[in-house]
């Protein structure tokens, strides 16, 4: 078959004690069946992003310019509607779909979490750690813009939403090049007793 002898050697070696066994008709019918059935699903996903995409152009082209149709349209889908989105602090839209998180935090006491749904756009999750966090809050003050303007102007303003992030992301980057020094655990301080075991 024209492979290197080298792989050829380890193919056999790993085939004589491989687990497997004979394939019969009826097996490869089902192994058949099933590979059609995930690549119908993979031209259905195909075409549902190119008709999610065609929508996004149309109700919101700021906001997938920003982030691209199928993380807008998601965005969206958990304000409710557009006009929610629009209505919503970036402080929100940063976290949005991780409320279980920011509601565990807020009765912990633990940290609150830095990005919700958002952290799916390459710009975050590409991000260095101690940036994220930044980067995220600069990605929710844009989108609050993009998603105002699709709302209630209608303008498309998007190359200069996305030329004003690449900016600012830029500059993070360029300060926050090295890691923050860690934190010092912090002491807690035991109330002054007297000997007679009373605070002042």
């Amino acid at each position: 078959e024209g492979l290197p002898k080298a792989k050829t050697e380890q193919i056999a070696k790993i085939a004589e004690s491989s687990m497997g066994a004979e394939l019969t008709d009826q097996d490869l019918e089902q192994i058949t069946a099933m590979c059609k059935n995930t690549l119908e699903l993979s031209e259905r996903r195909g075409s549902l992003e190119k008709y999610i995409d065609s929508v996004m152009d149309d109700v919101a082209p700021n906001i997938r310019a920003l982030v691209g149709s199928l993380l807008g349209a998601r965005l969206m889908a958990l304000a409710g509607t557009l006009n929610n989105l629009a209505k919503m602090p970036a402080s929100t839209i940063q976290v949005l779909g991780a409320e279980k998180a920011l509601f565990r935090s807020l009765r912990t006491g633990t940290h609150p979490p830095k990005h919700g749904i958002i952290f799916q756009h390459t710009i975050i999750h590409e991000a260095k750690n101690w940036q994220r966090g930044k980067v995220a809050r600069v990605l929710a003050g844009k989108l609050a813009i993009a998603a105002r303007i699709d709302a209630f102007s209608g303008k498309y303003m998007g190359d200069k939403l996305k030329a004003d992030l690449e900016k600012r992301l830029k500059e993070i980057q360029e300060k926050y090049e090295e890691p923050p020094p860690p934190k010092k655990p912090l002491v807690k301080r035991l109330p002054w007793r007297t000997k007679r075991g009373r605070k002042h």
